[in-house]
């Protein structure tokens, strides 16, 4: 019987030992999507803060459009400037939200195998 136990004992160990690999595995797993997670979450509040100035900036100039002059066309070509420069600046908050997306969907892809279950 003790022969038997031998291989019992060592089987254990190895399964163990696996176990215990897996886990540690698992657990830098769960730290890069956690670290994912909250960087996507601070992204998305500063593209949303940044996008919210813009706006503002845009609704405080049409407020004040008289003050412009946009009735004239040195006043109107002006404004135009304004909102092109506003434009592009919502196209670059969208851009850098685009390419940290892309980032960290790689990021992601490269953590599925982690998650898998065994078969």
């Amino acid at each position: 019987m003790s022969e038997q136990a031998g291989p019992s004992v060592a089987a254990i160990q190895a399964r163990q030992s696996a176990l215990a690999t897996q886990h540690g595995a698992t657990a830098d797993a769960d730290r890069v999507l956690a670290d994912v997670l909250a960087s996507a979450d601070a992204t998305m509040r500063e593209s949303t803060k940044r996008l919210d100035t813009i706006a503002e900036e845009i609704d405080d100039a049409a407020a004040h459009r008289a003050d412009l002059a946009i009735d004239t066309p040195v006043g109107a070509r002006e404004f135009q400037k304004f909102l092109l420069a506003k434009q592009r600046e919502i196209a670059a908050v969208v851009s850098d939200a685009r390419e940290f997306g892309r980032a960290k969907r790689a990021v992601l892809e490269g953590l599925r195998d982690h998650y898998k279950a065994d078969d």
